[in-house]
């Protein structure tokens, strides 16, 4: 009797791990901190590890050991995303120590933080024809590939990588990762045209590499909605599809710029601004998401002063990080009130000089755009020394136009008897009718060079808070909050800041709003009401009955 045969088990095949490598760093050259602009609320490189694992697959956000990527770092944490951190120069390294635990046959997709497009479902169909292929490595190679510049990502498995590594190293091999890989694969190692479309799309951009790639990317995903979830070819259909922009935020042209109908004020970045506020100054994290929204929501100028406690400070750090970007900055020159009526000509041009000279040093630029009279007064007295010095201060650069920052009327037409002054901020608002008056608007229509800020919208928050927030002495705040409401309900607003924007937008002297806010999210909400329609004629009409007898204190937050 012979010997019985070996039972036969079945052998047990274990699926290869997939790990989904993004890279990222700060110190890119031609967009510096690209990876950390907004896209759709959330930073570039966050938003697309967060699509390419939509599939449930694992990601690891794979950076350096640099204290430049060292915000990089905290903001993927603090959205989940796993990080490695490795060398910034050789980035083979860093793909060697982030797939040291896997096996040899583990899959490795390795894709890049500048290109948001590809999701999950891409990266599947990807590892699917990798597998059919049977190559050590399978990339994206546009215009070979017929795919649009950006959709993009390469696989390999874990053994080919150490493999190349061991077979040839050099800096470019190190900088690039995948160079030699690509050589030992051959034709084989390049997606087959038609694989993801019939017909070529190779001339469709979708990588973020510029200032103008970064702005048609974060229109893409405003039009796509849910960023996060977009399926990577309605992203392409809408990129091919003519654009159109409805929910995007007004722009005017004055002298042939353009200025966003939102300008951000940061007087809350720097102290504890407005009678209503109850959390104080936004923290760097928050600041900073303020900023980013405001960028990703089209604004184009933001509004800042010496006398704004340490604000000019934090936008100049925060700036830093979009340097180019063409926002531009709005300042005012200290209130010049230490100097007396007899001060010399010398001591006011050096007062001048030295606020200019630190609004530049804090804000870190050689240039601010508009520079504000703060206090009206400072522009008439000393004969006028002051204004000279700005207008000085245009003549060489350093300052691109004077303007001024007035309370009252009297004073706008003060300030506008100056042609210099391109520019005019204003407390304006729903109980502010002085305005409308003939004198005012008379002038502002032989000025249509003119560009004229509104501020006060809200004025202080207090037209959006409940009588107990008001002051004291205002008797008539329950009356008002009333009104506020019935007009809401009357007009079908939406909220009591709909209203407010609603009614300042509604006169087309008025370029743009001065809105300061407490957080990224507040920020993101103003930007949605000013896509919203104006009051009409016999709206604002109605408004003007309804405040007819508001106490002149109340208007001015310098009273209070």
């Amino acid at each position: 009797m012979g010997h019985p045969l070996p039972q036969q088990y079945p052998r047990v095949v274990t699926a290869p791990r997939v790990r989904i490598v993004l890279q990222a760093r700060t110190s890119s050259h031609r967009l510096p901190a690209k990876s950390l602009l907004p896209v759709a609320g959330v930073p570039l490189a966050v938003l697309c590890a967060q699509r390419l694992g939509s599939t449930g697959r694992e990601v690891v956000l794979a950076t350096s050991t640099e204290h430049s990527d060292d915000l990089l770092a905290a903001l993927g944490g603090e959205h989940d995303v796993r990080i490695y951190r490795g060398s910034l120069a050789n980035v083979l390294e860093r793909f060697l120590g982030c797939t040291a635990d896997l096996g040899d046959e583990d899959v490795v997709v390795r894709a890049t933080a500048d290109n948001p497009v590809p999701d999950g479902e891409f990266v599947d169909r990807l590892i699917q024809a990798f597998d059919a292929v049977r190559a050590p490595y399978l990339g994206c190679s546009s215009p070979a590939d017929g795919l649009p510049f950006g959709l993009s990502a390469e696989v390999f498995t874990a053994g080919a990588l150490r493999q190349a590594a061991r077979e040839r190293r050099d800096a470019y091999i190190d900088e690039h990762v995948t160079p030699h890989l690509i050589k030992m694969a051959g034709g084989n190692g390049i997606v087959p045209r038609r694989m993801f479309f019939d017909t070529d799309r190779s001339s469709l951009r979708v990588t973020i590499d510029t200032l103008e790639d970064y702005l048609v990317m974060t229109a893409l995903f405003r039009r796509a909605g849910d960023a996060q979830r977009a399926p990577w070819r309605t992203l392409i259909e809408l990129i091919a599809a003519p654009r159109s922009e409805p929910g995007s935020i007004e722009q005017k042209v004055v002298r042939a710029r353009r200025y966003s109908c939102i300008t951000l004020g940061t007087a809350q970045l720097g102290m504890d601004y407005g009678i209503t506020n109850a959390v104080g100054r936004p923290n760097d994290t928050e600041a900073l998401g303020i900023v980013s929204a405001a960028l990703e929501g089209g604004v184009t100028q933001l509004d800042t002063a010496r006398a704004y406690g340490d604000a000019e400070l934090r936008l100049g750090r925060l700036l830093r990080r979009w340097p180019g970007y063409g926002m531009r900055v709005m300042s005012k020159l200290r209130p010049l009130t230490d100097l007396p009526d007899d001060a010399p000509r010398a001591v006011v041009e050096g007062a001048v000089d030295e606020s200019v000279e630190h609004s530049c040093r804090d804000l870190e630029r050689s240039r601010i755009d508009v520079m504000l009279f703060h206090r009206c007064a400072d522009m008439f007295r000393w004969g006028g020394a002051a204004a000279d010095r700005l207008s000085a201060h245009v003549e060489n650069g350093t300052i691109g136009e004077i303007g001024a920052s007035v309370y009252t009327p009297e004073e706008a037409l003060r300030s506008l008897s100056d042609p210099r002054i391109k520019q005019l901020q204003i407390p304006f608002n729903l109980l502010d009718q002085r305005w409308l008056e003939p004198e005012f608007q008379h002038a502002v229509a032989a000025r249509p060079d003119l560009v004229i800020h509104a501020r006060s919208v809200f004025l202080q928050g207090l037209l959006l808070s409940a009588p107990d927030r008001w002051p004291s002495w205002a008797h008539t705040a329950p009356r008002l909050c009333s009104d506020i409401r019935r007009l809401i309900r009357s007009f079908q607003r939406k909220c009591a800041a709909d209203l407010c924007m609603g009614f300042v937008r509604a006169f087309p002297w008025i370029t743009s709003l001065v809105l300061g806010v407490e957080s990224a999210a507040q920020l993101r909400e103003l930007l949605s009401l000013a896509c919203t329609e104006p009051l009409s004629p016999a709206e604002t009409a109605a408004v003007g009955e309804t405040f007819t007898d508001v106490p002149a204190r109340l208007l001015n937050p310098v009273l209070w």
